[in-house]
């Protein structure tokens, strides 16, 4: 049976290669007499023609088409979920991550709810963060609190072609920057010491992107007031001069729902993750009845959206067990392009899977115990970043 992706690739394809033909036909008989086409080009984005002599005889290019991935319901398929949702628009355009304090003292956060996907991963003296993946920049709500980047995120970001955003760094994360040409906001740079908003309307002057929400800078410390959102991040785009035209890859090889990887698996509804002693429970409860995981943290609080109220939940849960060691101080060092082995949680169900990461700016790639490509159910995920040494740790 063919997937919901290969059914509607066939559909375009088939619907694409038609147009281009009517489009070059009456083209090569006007001007050759002949009624066969010898080549055609279908491509994701116009290319310009390659310069010419002017003594080199020249003949027509080629007629391409650009193709949008748009579904029966009007909407194109989001690479980072697998669901038809995103606005035809975006198709083609890159994505936004986004660097989230997970400390136990900036509780709660804001549009974490709404990421298409969460990387969870430690940093210092066991804490997490988290990284924050929106295919949709226009779907970025008010977010923060945005924290600090360490090469760990920065790889993770540049493994899905994302524009990374941050709030400081480290001074080993400049390198890694330059190194592999990362495209990256630090709005340590842009921000306002202060502004009120609940809902992202906010106006924000000259090369201000990002401000210190007043109401949390009367709660919490400072380092735990940043936010953003998707309009500022637009206009801090158009400020750097970033591109955002680029392929967003899919995430995962995405099935509709019922993953045939998932058909073999154990029974997974309560699934309990340790980084450290510093956050020892990110645990993720299944609800039967919405087909999702619930995540709490910290003694079981439900991990709450600030803006909505509401708590996170996604489909997929993952986590990822690296080669994690200490730097020789306080930071950490993550050894992604080692790989390593994992799990997988879905609709109740969870499987030992192994995963591979080539380079800082290759994906993330997931294979089941007999190497092949894990089928993943469409929907939001939330992959965890453990070291290696914390697999026994892992409970459900």
């Amino acid at each position: 049976m063919k997937t919901f992706f290969e059914r509607t690739s066939v559909k375009i394809r088939a619907v694409s290669i038609m147009i281009v033909l009517l489009m070059i036909i009456p083209f090569a008989v006007s001007c050759s007499g002949k009624s066969s086409v010898e080549s055609s080009t279908i491509s994701q984005s116009s290319s310009s023609s390659p310069e010419i002599s002017e003594t080199q005889e020249t003949t027509p290019p080629a007629t391409e088409t650009t193709v949008e991935i748009i579904t029966d319901n009007g909407y194109s398929i989001n690479p980072f979920t697998g669901v038809a949702d995103m606005d035809p628009a975006n198709f083609g355009k890159r994505s936004i991550a986004i660097v989230v304090n997970n400390h136990h003292e900036a509780m709660p956060q804001r549009g974490v709810s709404v990421a298409d996907v969460i990387y969870e991963y430690e940093t210092e003296s066991g804490q997490t963060r988290l990284l924050a993946l929106f295919a949709d920049i226009t779907k970025v709500p008010e977010i923060g609190p945005v924290r600090s980047a360490r090469i760990l995120s920065t790889d993770l970001a540049a493994g899905t072609n994302s524009i990374f955003i941050h709030f400081g760094l480290n001074n080993r994360v400049p390198d890694e920057i330059a190194a592999y040409g990362i495209d990256h906001i630090d709005g340590n740079n842009y921000c306002k010491s202060s502004g009120t908003s609940v809902n992202g309307e906010i106006t924000l002057s000259g090369n201000i992107f990002f401000w210190r929400d007043d109401v949390w800078k009367s709660k919490r410390a400072i380092e735990h007031t940043a936010v953003t959102n998707g309009a500022q991040l637009l206009r801090a785009i158009e400020y750097k001069e970033f591109s955002l035209d680029g392929e967003t890859a899919k995430m995962f090889d995405f099935v509709e729902s019922n993953s045939e990887s998932l058909a073999n698996g154990k029974a997974c509804t309560d699934l309990k993750i340790y980084f450290s002693a510093t956050n020892d429970d990110a645990n993720f409860v299944y609800d039967s009845e919405l087909k999702m995981y619930g995540k709490s943290q910290y003694n079981g609080t439900p991990q709450i959206d600030e803006t909505t109220g509401a708590q996170i939940f996604v489909k997929n849960v993952f986590v990822l067990y690296a080669n994690i060691q200490s730097h020789g101080d306080v930071t950490i060092d993550a050894f992604l392009e080692d790989g390593g082995s994992g799990y997988y949680a879905s609709e109740g169900k969870i499987i030992p899977i192994t995963w591979t990461k080539d380079s800082p700016v290759s994906p993330i790639v997931i294979v089941d115990e007999s190497g092949e490509s894990v089928k993943v159910n469409a929907g939001k995920s939330y992959i965890n970043i453990v070291r290696n040494t914390r697999i026994d740790q892992t409970t459900w």
